[in-house]
């Protein structure tokens, strides 16, 4: 592997965050299946908490609430902790850079081919 390679901050990796939030549109399917991915996150990382809270209510009706109240408490902290809003943020903009990237690449293509051609 090259140090170029190894070295993922350097200018010419990142250029394409050059270009403008303003040429980047997040469709609405993006938001949603990243809305969608981030509550499949929360609830792996908090598998055990649902569990347990599914086992306590398994056979319960109007008991749960008192029942398993502690259950339900620790499974809803664990899901707000993993299903923040900044959290969500963090995937769009990491879906908006992808993105960025996509159209520096594009345009960097353009640019070949024209050059190509010109010579």
């Amino acid at each position: 592997m090259s140090e170029k390679n190894l070295n993922t901050d350097s200018f010419e990796d990142k250029r394409y965050l050059e270009i403008p939030d303003s040429e980047i549109v997040l469709p609405a399917a993006i938001d949603s299946y990243l809305r969608q991915k981030l509550k499949d996150e929360s609830l792996k990382n908090c598998g055990p908490q649902v569990a347990a809270f599914a086992e306590c209510s398994k056979d319960k009706l109007f008991s749960v609430i008192w029942e398993c109240r502690e259950l339900q408490e620790l499974m809803k902290n664990c899901l707000i902790d993993y299903t923040t809003s900044d959290k969500l943020k963090e995937m769009k903009r990491d879906w908006i850079d992808s993105a960025k990237k996509r159209i520096y690449e594009q345009r960097l293509k353009k640019q070949e081919e024209i050059n190509n051609k010109n010579n």
